[in-house]
């Protein structure tokens, strides 16, 4: 599993859009199977780590923006390995959704 950020666009239903860098994963084919429902905090230790993950977040800019509801998902298992890097990186509730995310996931695919 790999992971970067990208930015995605939300249109909610006020017609108002948002635009939020969030963190995207990616299975062993290259392909988005999930990304981050929330865009990711900048808050940091120190003042330089900030200005360094901000550095390395702009790298996103430049690649094309995702679009939210458009997104087409990769079906995809997630290995031991692969849940236990996302338990490191990812918050407690960020983990848990993405957890939700893949139960339902294979429940959908149970019922077509």
């Amino acid at each position: 599993m790999t992971w970067n950020h990208r930015v995605v666009k939300k249109t909610y239903p006020s017609g108002e859009e948002s635009y939020g860098i969030h963190e995207v994963f990616y299975n062993e084919k290259g392909e988005i199977y999930a990304y981050t429902e929330n865009p990711i905090d900048l808050a940091c230790e120190t003042l330089d780590s900030l200005k360094e993950y901000i550095q390395w977040c702009m790298s996103c800019l430049d690649k094309p923006i995702l679009i939210d509801g458009e997104v087409s998902f990769a079906k995809d298992e997630l290995s031991e390995e692969e849940i236990s890097e996302m338990k490191e990186t990812l918050t407690k509730e960020e983990f848990e959704e993405e957890m939700r995310f893949w139960n339902e996931e294979k429940d959908n695919e149970g019922n077509n």
